[in-house]
């Protein structure tokens, strides 16, 4: 593998400015590694390769006269969800009805990215309407595990993760409302981060419109948080760092900014939860169980205070997740799935999927299905109270300075279709998307037969900093990526 593709964002964005290296000759190393591992992967979906190599040809002009004060990621390639707004692309989110949808403007974040230097290559699958942890939909197909052809990449940002794990992407955007970014993350070894909600603004995301979140009310707020995703965890802070401010397109999102890195951990407040338990999900792995109390060893070792905490601490987090994001809805899944099919029937499209030729995702259809019969609850009152509780426990637990370290999900990337049989293993992540704090992945090696291993990181709400902190920390003691050998 060239050595281009084994650099940090920030690395890469080094060699350019002292002219070790041309924006050209970065971007077309990418373009060719896309080019080799794509057809075993379909993780790219949608490539912007001309307009990359315009602006590559560009910047390279430019830093020939000047390479003073370039912006933080001149010349870097990347690539972007393709559930985010990205002009002159495709914003399909998976949907068959929107297989034609083309986007006339950028994201914020990716904007943002894009005015820091960072140079676009192509958008990355997703699940059928960004719902299931597996990538696979109607409009692209699946998405292969770099590391294993065989398994799932994740989801929803799984294209994203595909790409980076196989060192083809030194960095990206993704989405995250159930572990979309650090399923993803933790499946294809690389770093990801969920921030703190409302830390970053959605304009731009699927399914809204470019003013969709303006007059949005703050209790229909969706609990969906952008974020990045790179090979290398020190990018996420930097990346955090351009992405966040102020948006007028998204009034809702924090105006804040990240806290200095730390790598303070003495007297620290460290919990780990090696082997929780849910309602719903399976039981850890021992060896995903393990990685934790390694880490627990360790900090320990550094003079962090480590405390256990109580596995059945968010035994009922499946049904308050499920609780919160109907609380947020703001259209039926239902409506959504069908788009604007007036002859949709359930019995038709589950015997085409039987056949083989389904225009809608297993799973979607089962949510839709459910909610279509009235099957959910309608007083949510109980478990959202119980929800905000669980928030406010853990506040208590963690303190202002605490984290709390467990599995990002109960087993190493599955194999393809393996989730359907355990559906609800999501909620190792995703009981934070609704409690509203900052979450980092990071990748801890791999296992004997080549899958990577990682570790799950919960800071108090505006703390990312703290998380971020600890992710790059432990890539400097387990190694953090590793490139795939089989691709």
């Amino acid at each position: 593998m060239n050595e281009l593709l084994k650099l940090s964002a920030l690395e890469l964005a080094a060699k350019i400015s002292k002219k070790e290296v041309s924006p050209s000759e970065v971007l077309e190393t990418h373009i060719a590694r896309i080019e080799e591992v794509n057809p075993q992967l379909n993780a790219m979906v949608e490539k912007d390769f001309e307009r990359a190599r315009a602006t590559a040809e560009k910047q390279t002009e430019e830093l020939t006269k000047n390479n003073s004060r370039l912006p933080l990621f001149f010349g870097v390639p990347m690539t972007v969800k393709e559930m985010f707004a990205y002009e002159g692309m495709r914003r399909t989110g998976g949907s068959i009805h929107r297989r034609h949808s083309v986007s006339d403007y950028d994201a914020t974040i990716l904007s943002r990215l894009k005015e820091a230097g960072a140079n676009p290559m192509g958008s990355t699958n997703v699940p059928e309407l960004g719902f299931w942890f597996e990538t696979f939909n109607p409009v692209y197909g699946r998405t292969n595990n770099p590391y294993d052809l065989t398994r799932t990449c994740g989801g929803s940002s799984g294209g994203e993760g595909a790409l980076i794990g196989a060192g083809a992407s030194p960095m990206g955007i993704g989405s995250d409302i159930g572990g979309s970014i650090r399923m993803p993350a933790f499946f294809c070894g690389i770093a990801g981060h969920k921030p703190s909600r409302k830390y970053l603004p959605l304009t731009g995301h699927f399914p809204y419109t470019k003013d969709g979140f303006t007059n949005l009310a703050d209790e229909k707020y969706p609990f969906t948080s952008s974020g990045p995703m790179a090979r290398k965890s020190a990018d996420l802070y930097a990346m955090m760092k351009v992405m966040m401010g102020a948006d007028p397109l998204d009034p809702a999102t924090v105006p804040a900014d990240l806290e200095e890195m730390t790598q303070e951990w003495a007297g620290r407040k460290i919990l780990i939860c090696p082997s929780p338990s849910f309602h719903l999900a399976r039981g850890t792995d021992n060896e995903l169980s393990q990685v934790v109390r390694n880490c627990g060893k360790l900090f320990e070792e550094l003079g962090a205070d480590v405390e256990e905490l109580d596995p059945r601490f968010f035994v009922r987090a499946t049904e308050l997740w499920f609780a919160a994001l109907s609380s947020t809805r703001n259209k039926s899944f239902f409506q959504t799935l069908k788009g604007q099919s007036e002859s949709f029937s359930f019995g038709a499209e589950f015997l085409k999927i039987a056949l083989g030729r389904g225009d809608y995702t297993l799973p979607n259809l089962f949510v839709a299905a459910s909610e279509a019969f009235d099957l959910g609850k309608k007083d949510l009152s109980e478990e959202l109270a119980a929800l905000e509780k669980m928030r406010l426990e853990l506040d208590e637990k963690l303190g202002p300075e605490g984290l709390l370290l467990l599995p990002p999900h109960p087993r190493v990337a599955p194999k393809h279709r393996a989730p359907l049989w355990s559906p609800f293993d999501f909620i190792y992540t995703a009981i934070f998307t609704t409690t509203g704090h900052p979450a980092s992945v990071v990748p801890t090696g791999l296992t004997p037969d080549g899958l990577p291993l990682g570790v799950q990181i919960i800071g108090p709400y505006g703390k990312d900093h703290l998380t971020l902190s600890c992710a790059e920390f432990l890539e400097s003691i387990f190694g953090g990526w590793v490139p795939p050998t089989g691709i």
